[in-house]
């Protein structure tokens, strides 16, 4: 899920604004404007985990077409930027699992995880999280 926000240039302040309009208080900003994208993204994970950890539901996050539809949010946006924001995955219920691979493979996954100061298991969760990503993009 992603979330629209409006960045805002400085101005009288040396920092960019963020602000989401589907997530009221969620609020962020940076000296520049790739500064205040990272800072966005960290205030929206922090934000919607808390969410989580209160057992409030996620607000659904508006198309850009639902959202010029609303004045209240282009009176927000007025001045600002249009981006959209990604929050950080949420870490979930880790589960075991057995599975069959083949024993090459698994030797070069070995390989690749120790190589990089991984275990086997988050390398190859990092795998298919990166193979996930472009899915999930797509729907």
């Amino acid at each position: 899920m992603h979330y629209i926000a409006f960045l805002h240039p400085p101005e009288g302040s040396s920092e960019w604004g963020v602000t989401f309009p589907d997530l009221p208080g969620c609020v962020s900003g940076g000296e520049t404007f790739e500064a205040a994208i990272a800072g966005g993204r960290e205030a929206l994970s922090g934000h919607l985990a808390v969410m989580r950890a209160d057992g409030d539901p996620l607000p659904p996050a508006r198309s850009l077409a639902e959202l010029s539809a609303d004045p209240e949010a282009m009176a927000m946006l007025e001045g600002g930027l249009v981006q959209v924001i990604a929050p950080d995955p949420a870490p979930g219920l880790r589960v075991r699992i057995d599975l069959m691979i083949d024993a090459a493979l698994l030797r070069r996954t070995d390989a690749a995880a120790e190589a990089r100061g991984m275990s086997r298991t988050s390398f190859i969760e990092a795998a298919l999280v990166e193979a996930a990503l472009p899915a999930a993009a797509e729907s």
